[in-house]
């Protein structure tokens, strides 16, 4: 099995990097995931950033990535300290609710013994580690969730995530934990919600879109700059990095199609129980409070966040996250 295969350069790379500590090297774990890739994109424009995949593309924007699975204990051990970097955005996940349910074992591996380890790792470093769970900790019957309601997960995913926040903070109790949803592009041009919509109305095909289920999603640009800010602070514990204002998934789509001028007519209400064989929460939207007194704003809105979608369209973000594809951070397709 590949452990950690340190593409050229990187060397020089981490010892500019330790010699100038106050501009920090950012280790980025799901590189290729959306996330991931649109995190790199920002942070290797300063030059002081790493991902890490299992599989690593043929031309990640010039980029530096590392090669290693973390679902082996062996390709993860001792990574952090090998990569000499200060902070760690931990992205990487089986992200899907079907995939962790028929991979239980699989998911707990990465989403929680990985996660465990790596903040334990970064703590050991004296290195930032921020680590990225879900909405989905929340069972959705009542929405408006702050970060100290009770957790009450209802899919392997959402369990695995409960599990692996209280096992990050416990290794790394200056540990960020954020709870998020989002949309953006992504390097293969179907990992989001924002794709999914988006690709079907320009075939001029209908879609459906859940009235079932609210969220907080928020635009990925937008996330990742809310994170870089967290990880300015020295704040730590649980925080929801979401919109300030979310919706239903049918009244996402629509106002997508009006944004980039499709006809929101061809976006059908459909229910999420008639579609989707494994349970979804209702209403996951997240206060956000908390993240407003860390950070002095809130994020914009879930809809507002469209705006951005379509400005990166236009100055080319998708063509440049193809550069980072490799078709195989997603752990199946994304969560509908």
């Amino acid at each position: 099995m590949i452990t950690h295969e340190i593409q050229p350069g990187w060397k020089a790379h981490r010892d500019k990097a330790n010699e100038e500590r106050s501009m920090t090297g950012w280790l980025v774990t799901g590189g290729t995931g959306l996330l991931g890739a649109n995190a790199l994109l920002d942070l290797q424009r300063d030059g002081r950033a790493l991902g890490v995949a299992r599989n690593v593309p043929a031309d990640a924007s010039g980029g530096l990535f590392v090669r290693a699975d973390l679902s082996s204990r062996a390709a993860r051990s001792g990574l952090v300290a090998k990569m000499g970097v200060d902070h760690v955005l931990h992205t990487a996940a089986i992200a899907t609710i079907e995939g962790c349910e028929s991979d239980p074992e699989g998911a707990f591996e990465l989403n929680v013994r990985a996660s465990e380890d790596l903040a334990a790792q970064a703590y050991a470093e004296d290195a930032r580690f921020i680590f990225i769970s879900t909405d989905a900790v929340f069972d959705g019957e009542s929405g408006d969730y702050a970060e100290e309601d009770p957790t009450s997960p209802i899919s392997e995913y959402g369990r695995g995530k409960v599990e692996a926040e209280r096992r990050v903070l416990a290794a790394n109790p200056d540990a960020v934990v954020a709870r998020v949803n989002f949309y953006g592009w992504s390097p293969t041009g179907t990992r989001s919600l924002a794709e999914f919509f988006y690709n079907r109305l320009s075939t001029d095909a209908d879609v459906g879109g859940f009235t079932d289920v609210k969220v907080s999603t928020t635009y990925v640009g937008h996330l990742v700059r809310a994170i870089r800010e967290l990880a300015a602070t020295d704040a730590s514990g649980i925080f929801h990095v979401a919109a300030s204002h979310g919706v239903s998934k049918y009244e996402f789509g629509r106002a997508l199609a009006e944004r980039f001028g499709f006809d929101p007519g061809r976006v059908n209400s459909v229910l999420s129980t008639d579609v989707l064989d494994a349970p979804r929460g209702a209403d996951l939207r997240l206060r956000t409070d908390r993240l407003r007194a860390a950070i002095g704003h809130d994020l914009p809105s879930t809809i507002a966040g469209l705006r951005d979608l379509q400005a990166d369209r236009h100055a080319g973000r998708p063509e440049l996250l193809k550069k980072f594809d490799h078709n195989e951070e997603t752990h199946g397709t994304f969560d509908r």
